[in-house]
């Protein structure tokens, strides 16, 4: 089998090489006769060109099986190194599970700080070259599903599986009520704080979400203990998606939101009044220098901040990583009216258009998102388990500071918005605010920003009727 694709590879090389030839020599003979023959070589050469491009496109469309009748499955998942353990362990156990049957083959692909793995998804799905299972971000999932990215898998996940999920995750994994993505994961943020700062300042700790720090607290904590060394808080997480999904819930919270429920509209939410108000409130940590625009990634780590709101992710990494480190977590601030919100959504899986077996990628779907798979990837990355199931007697989520993100999961998460446009979305938001921490009108750059997102929301529209 190698042997023949092989030759046909060389005699599709050959034959292009040919038409080419031939197609050039041609122009220096203007003779009707010339013309004419050489346009007969050419057309002889495209027209065994395009039936062995045929043949092999036949070949590509069958399942992918070796010689033992495994059929080969493949699928992309970010490069995120401290979760690459975990799934290798689940992909190996797959493979050892169903050794007569399937095989599953991961690549990690690099994300960088802002959207290089979307970047290459798309290219991807352009050319049709995307591997059977596809990792993404949640909040991509409506986008992904709108373009046909993705498939819709109601039929494969069971109703026991379905309910096991944690509600945000459903909500996540939902585009039209069809349901396209399975979370890997859950997330959350909280307030990190250095506890030798905030002891000698004689800050009170909270006990409880109801108990939270308020805008005003955090501001005037961040004010009283930054110095030219140490800055207050440190709120950009990196430049890419990590602003609106550490941010957005200053949105939810005060009465504004980043779009309408249905995803259609964002003029009128994102820059509404509680919206000008949660950009006003964070651009006063940049102009008044208690925050930095470009924050080294471990700022906190080095005492560089007193403060950061961040993943239970980084908590691992710190515990892992700076085990000295007084290191405090407490609850994601809230309103001065007590109002909450939280973050929520992580990475989720997913079957591509151009899955070459449906069922049995589907298979493996189920095996990497089954409750044993969601409680590994917790536990090697520091980030909450997509499935309720994985929280009953789990010492880890059960007990502080990792209880912190597992009480906000079920009290105030909010996803971000599913919408089609959030691939659009996403970076014009972090965009604007980076303008907004450098001194631009909150007003002024929210109108920009909601309008230019509604702009390409009809465009969309318009492209899909």
């Amino acid at each position: 089998m190698a042997s023949c694709c092989i030759l046909l590879v060389e005699f599709y090389r050959y034959a292009v090489c040919f038409a080419f030839l031939s197609y050039r020599n041609s122009l220096s003979d203007f003779s009707i006769g010339g013309i004419m023959k050489k346009m007969l070589c050419f057309c002889t050469a495209l027209s065994v060109t395009a039936m062995m491009l045929f043949a092999m496109g036949m070949k590509e469309d069958s399942p992918s099986s070796g010689s033992t009748g495994v059929k080969e499955i493949t699928m992309w998942y970010q490069e995120n190194k401290s979760m690459i353990p975990a799934f290798d362990k689940r992909v190996a156990d797959f493979n050892e599970a169903y050794k007569d049957k399937y095989h599953l083959t991961i690549q990690y692909i690099p994300r960088g700080s802002a959207y290089a793995y979307e970047d290459k998804v798309n290219s991807a799905a352009f050319t049709n070259q995307l591997p059977d299972l596809l990792a993404l971000d949640g909040p991509n999932v409506a986008n992904y599903a709108a373009n046909g990215i993705i498939i819709p898998i109601d039929d494969y996940v069971s109703a026991e599986s379905k309910a096991d999920l944690m509600p945000s995750i459903i909500i996540q994994g939902t585009y039209n009520n069809r349901l396209y993505a399975v979370g890997l994961n859950e997330s959350s943020c909280a307030l990190f704080y250095n506890k030798e700062i905030f002891a000698a300042n004689g800050f009170r700790i909270p006990k409880s979400i109801e108990d939270a720090y308020t805008w005003d607290e955090v501001y005037a904590m961040a004010k009283k203990i930054s110095t030219p060394g140490c800055v207050g808080i440190k709120l950009i997480m990196n430049k890419g998606e990590g602003i609106p999904y550490v941010l957005s819930p200053f949105w939810d919270m005060n009465n504004s939101a980043f779009t309408s429920p249905d995803g259609s509209k964002c003029s009128g939410w994102i820059n509404n009044k509680g919206g000008v108000e949660a950009a006003a409130y964070l651009q006063r940590f940049f102009k008044e220098g208690l925050a930095n625009i470009d924050p080294s990634p471990t700022e906190f780590q080095d005492g560089k901040s007193a403060m950061w709101i961040t993943n239970s992710g980084q908590l691992r990494g710190i515990l892992k990583n700076y085990p000295n480190f007084p290191i405090g977590v407490t609850y994601y601030p809230v309103t001065n009216d007590k109002s909450s919100a939280s973050p929520c959504g992580s990475w989720a899986l997913g079957i591509s258009k151009n899955a070459k077996d449906k069922t049995a990628a589907a298979v493996a779907l189920a095996f990497m998102t089954n409750s044993d798979s969601t409680l590994a990837y917790s536990t090697e990355g520091g980030y909450p388990p997509s499935r309720r199931s994985n929280y009953t007697n789990n010492k880890m989520w059960n007990t502080m500071p990792f209880k912190v993100f597992s009480e906000e999961l079920f009290a105030c998460a909010v996803p971000r918005p599913r919408t089609p446009v959030y691939t659009v979305l996403s970076p014009k938001f972090s965009e604007i605010f980076l303008d907004i921490c450098s001194g631009s009108d909150p007003k002024k750059s929210l109108d920009e920003l909601a309008s230019f997102v509604d702009a390409e929301y009809s465009r969309f529209k318009s492209s899909h009727r």
